[in-house]
């Protein structure tokens, strides 16, 4: 009954002449000038710098910001869907800079995938932008990975909630999918030695295409002070945040899902609640007639 591999939503993403992204009014003047790039792989820390950013002032761009209603009704996971279709499996159209600009229109900040994917893309869009590197060693990048990305991808209600939701539950999927190809490729998305060695080339792809002068390699534990006088910012008061630690992206999105599955169900569970006091309110009708016969 439920389709288990990707074809159905990327068939709905792609089949189309015109791209999500075409469908995105472009506002002008740009609505936040982008100011900073943090293009650390996923599970490198990227929540906790999404959290930074904010603080500091900067409005930032992390894949749960998919999820914001402005976004979602610019259908931007179909956005990021396609384009990473064309990047990964050479299917649809290209998205260029300035697509991406377009779609990054109302932010000053981005981490984690699947902005991180289009880093090269990023840096024409964006090119007097400061980028922030954060990189982990690949053993515990991977065990960091195998704990949620992967775990998160292996669950058996996949093909379910892609049928119930293709737009929104089915394109989160399919992007997170592609987002890890990308990383693995020419291996499939689930080999766990080509993803663990993708993160040294990365720290070195992101060296050579960012001049020194405007790249800061950085771990949280090096606290607000280095970060802040990269990127020109008061150091605010308070520790620097340290977030996603443990479980805590297989928990939000399970709470995400399951919200999500609820709301979807809730007309039908209503429906099928009128339509069971109903049933009982007649048959209690009928009995008291026959009784009272």
């Amino acid at each position: 009954m439920f389709r288990s591999d990707r074809k159905a939503t990327l068939d709905m993403a792609t089949s189309s002449k015109t791209r999500e992204v075409d469908k995105i009014i472009k506002q002008h003047p740009r609505p936040a000038e982008m100011k900073v790039l943090c293009l650390g792989l996923s599970r490198t820390s990227t929540m906790t710098m999404y959290t930074a950013m904010n603080k500091l002032g900067l409005k930032c761009y992390h894949m749960i910001e998919t999820a914001q209603w402005t976004n979602k009704s610019e259908r931007h996971l179909l956005c990021w869907l396609e384009a990473l279709q064309y990047k990964v499996n050479g299917i649809g159209a290209p998205y260029g800079p300035e697509d991406f600009d377009k779609i990054l229109q109302r932010y000053s900040a981005v981490t984690d995938m699947p902005c991180v994917n289009f880093a090269k893309e990023l840096l024409i869009a964006f090119p007097n932008v400061k980028v922030v590197l954060t990189q982990r060693e690949p053993t515990s990048w991977m065990k960091s990975m195998e704990a949620s990305i992967y775990t998160i991808l292996s669950w058996r209600i996949w093909p379910f909630l892609c049928w119930l939701d293709p737009t929104s539950m089915g394109a989160f999927h399919d992007t997170l999918q592609l987002g890890v190809q990308d990383w693995t490729s020419p291996a499939p998305w689930n080999d766990r030695p080509a993803l663990e060695a993708y993160m040294p080339k990365h720290v070195e792809y992101i060296r050579s295409i960012v001049p020194k002068e405007n790249l800061l390699e950085f771990h949280p534990r090096d606290g607000w002070e280095p970060l802040c006088k990269f990127i020109g910012k008061e150091v605010p008061e308070g520790a620097f945040p340290y977030v996603n630690k443990g479980n805590w992206t297989r928990n939000y999105v399970i709470f995400g899902l399951s919200f999500k599955v609820f709301k979807i169900s809730l007309p039908y569970i209503i429906a099928g609640l009128a339509i069971y006091w109903g049933w009982k309110w007649k048959r209690t009708e009928v009995l008291e007639l026959r009784a009272y016969n």
